[in-house]
């Protein structure tokens, strides 16, 4: 492990922080998605997992406090380059134990491993051309509190496993590929959980599935692909269940539980892959969406937008990816939004205003002749090194672009945990997975229940 000083590092725009690197691991390709943060081992430290694509094809969990490596899995045949893209998920699956789930996107598989020690629990296949992009659902997915795993796939379904590994029911949602995080929650008050996800290269819409038949409840067409899934969030502050989302067509949506909308706005964006995250930025009792891409966007329950940030610097071409991360990283009692950039910069932002924080440039950490290009990593936020202080931890990469002679350069990759924060660390002062939480609630309060839908 490397230890690093202090390495292309700015604190700005009032804040106090001065990110430092505590540890940084390599890996031999990228990590796209994001990883998972949790006390893997039961020692009483964290640990932080995540997963690498083709190239690397590991998934590794690792030692918070110093980065080492607890353990890591690569497929039984060594000469198998398997591509995990999509985000981990760390979760009690009704044994009483943890344990990490992990899809295999080339592999048409859902792996879960005992979080101590690695040990496949189970693997299960899906299907040929059921590549898997989604960060997991986890939670209750019948009208009985079952316990499963939810993932989208490139077919258009939605798997429903249980938590010992067997497909419960397939759901056929649309044409197309289903990358977005699924959403699971009773929409429509008959006690059965239903289903959300989002289309790509289909029919551009997102989709609502009754648990209960299978059968559509209803959709929102948009003018393009939509990645990631929605967010909950209560826009009215009055607890009633809604849904925001953004699309490549430039446009951010949202809809209640009925799929009514609530308002469309176009913010300036080219598209938007990223998904939303959610807070409260005024303490009004009512929610706020961030949206990002080339800019970061505050918009409120009326489709206003508050304030932008521009994520280039000089005016320079860059974008987020997975969307924004929340937590109160400078201990001022405020909620910060942190994001990583494709080249390599993590940013914290204040989210009443937009002003930047610190800022800390990556690209100096993954050595001579590495240049950080396509990053898209979510940042992990939790106390990673024990001192009851946050810390953050996400993973650039670069390479693997076709050179003059026609071959490709070597991809790379580098894990990178940044200390020096001052916020304090607690189960509601973290952002310990990609969407928040194991239900992909992407709000800093959790999930909205679906007992206080709207009427």
């Amino acid at each position: 492990m490397l230890i690093l000083a202090l390495l292309s590092v700015v604190a700005m725009g009032g804040g106090t922080d001065t990110p430092r690197v505590l540890w940084s691991a390599p890996t031999s390709s990228h990590s796209f998605g994001a990883g998972a943060i949790a006390d893997a081992d039961g020692d009483g430290n964290l640990d932080v997992a995540f997963a690498s694509y083709f190239g690397d094809a590991k998934v590794r969990v690792l030692r918070g406090k110093d980065g080492s490596e607890l353990w890591s899995y690569h497929d039984p045949d060594p000469k198998r380059d398997d591509c995990y893209d999509a985000s981990l998920r760390f979760a009690d699956l009704g044994d009483g134990k943890l344990s990490l789930v992990a899809p295999c996107s080339s592999g048409c598989r859902v792996l879960a491993f005992d979080a101590a020690t690695g040990a496949v629990k189970w693997n299960t296949y899906l299907g040929d051309g059921e590549c898997i992009d989604t960060p997991p659902f986890i939670g209750a997915v019948d009208g009985v509190g079952t316990i499963g795993v939810v993932v989208g796939t490139f077919k258009g379904k939605l798997h429903v496993l249980g938590s010992d590994g067997k497909i419960l029911r397939s759901i056929k949602v649309a044409p197309g590929a289903v990358q977005s995080c699924p959403i699971v929650t009773d929409l429509d008050a008959d006690g059965v959980p239903d289903f959300i996800a989002g289309n790509f290269k289909g029919d551009h819409a997102m989709h609502a599935v009754s648990g209960r038949d299978g059968n559509e409840l209803w959709k929102v067409a948009t003018g393009s692909h939509i990645y990631h899934g929605p967010s909950m969030w209560n826009p009215r502050g009055d607890g009633s269940m809604h849904f925001v989302f953004g699309s490549y067509d430039g446009k951010v949506y949202s809809v209640d539980a009925k799929g009514a909308p609530d308002f469309t706005i176009a913010p300036g964006e080219r598209y938007f892959m990223s998904p939303t995250a959610i807070l409260d930025i005024d303490g009004d009792g009512k929610d706020e969406c961030i949206a990002a891409c080339e800019k970061v966007s505050a918009i409120n329950g009326e489709g206003k937008v508050l304030w932008q940030h521009t994520v280039g610097a000089s005016g320079g071409w860059t974008s987020i990816t997975r969307g924004v991360s929340i937590a109160d990283l400078n201990a001022d009692g405020a909620k910060d939004l942190a994001y990583l950039t494709g080249d390599g910069v993590f940013r914290v932002l204040n989210a009443k205003d937009g002003s930047v924080q610190c800022e800390f440039n990556a690209g100096g950490v993954c050595g001579e002749g590495h240049v950080v290009s396509d990053s898209s990593n979510c940042p992990l936020i939790g106390d990673l090194d024990g001192d009851g202080l946050l810390d953050v931890f996400f993973v650039v990469g670069g390479g693997g672009n076709k050179k003059a002679d026609g071959t490709k350069e070597p991809r790379f990759g580098r894990a990178i945990c940044v200390t020096g924060f001052a916020g304090k660390a607690s189960p509601d002062n973290a952002w310990p997975m990609m969407r928040h939480d194991i239900r992909n609630s992407g709000n800093v309060r959790g999930p909205i229940e679906s007992a206080k839908q709207a009427k």
